[in-house]
């Protein structure tokens, strides 16, 4: 296991990130892991540098000690299985951090599967759907008026990520679009998502989805 949580204030001050790599590796592997760390570093570099360019009052939109990004990944190669538990980024910087790493984990590792385990953005869902295409849903956690219940298994039929995000994207509309909802909001904060089903209307709190790395069209 590696995490690099400790050496990424003094180099990458603005970023705060974690990398855990988890199981035996083959020698093969191990090449791959190493170029992966270097493109990730790579990477942190030119997230930095795009944050120094920043206006003061955008740097000071950043969430808690100025960190503009934030990044969690676990790699089982074992598994095939790449766990992103938290990417966002707190600042309008001019940087694409979803695709960006993207790139790069396809590259290293193609042939595993992309889990993401509490879902919560709005924003990241609808990337996850672009450059990659819908994923399964696994399980999902609603609130509503009067209760909060978490779905899975056969309880999921008739729910989809499609139709969430559709949900979604009507609920805002509704209440003036997308983007004077995240001017509400302010920075930091990640705009929720909608689910319209028998019991009504009902927030996503989370909901853990798994695609294909490789799923590109």
């Amino acid at each position: 296991m590696l995490d690099l949580t400790d050496c990424i204030a003094g180099k990458w001050p603005s970023i705060r990130a974690s990398l855990k790599f988890f199981g035996e590796l083959i020698p093969e592997d191990s090449i791959r892991k190493g170029g992966f760390c270097r493109e990730l570093c790579r990477l942190f570099d030119r997230l930095q540098e795009a944050f120094a360019r920043q206006e003061a009052a955008e740097k000071a939109s950043c969430g808690l000690d100025g960190v503009a990004a934030e990044i969690f990944l676990q790699i089982d190669l074992e598994k095939k299985e790449v766990v992103l538990d938290k990417l966002f980024k707190y600042c309008d910087m001019d940087f694409h951090l979803f695709t960006e790493l993207l790139e790069i984990l396809q590259r290293r590792f193609p042939e595993c599967n992309l889990l993401v385990p509490s879902l919560q953005g709005y924003e990241l869902a609808r990337e996850i759907r672009r450059f990659l295409g819908v994923p399964t849903v696994e399980c999902v956690f609603l609130k509503g008026d009067s209760e909060e219940r978490l779905l899975l298994g056969d309880a999921l039929h008739g729910l989809s990520f499609e139709g969430i995000l559709g949900d979604t994207q009507r609920h805002y509309e509704e209440r003036g679009g997308v983007e004077k909802k995240r001017q509400e909001l302010g920075p930091g904060r990640e705009l929720s998502m909608y689910w319209r089903g028998k019991e009504g209307e009902e927030q996503v709190l989370w909901m853990q989805v798994r695609i294909a790395l490789a799923k590109i069209f």
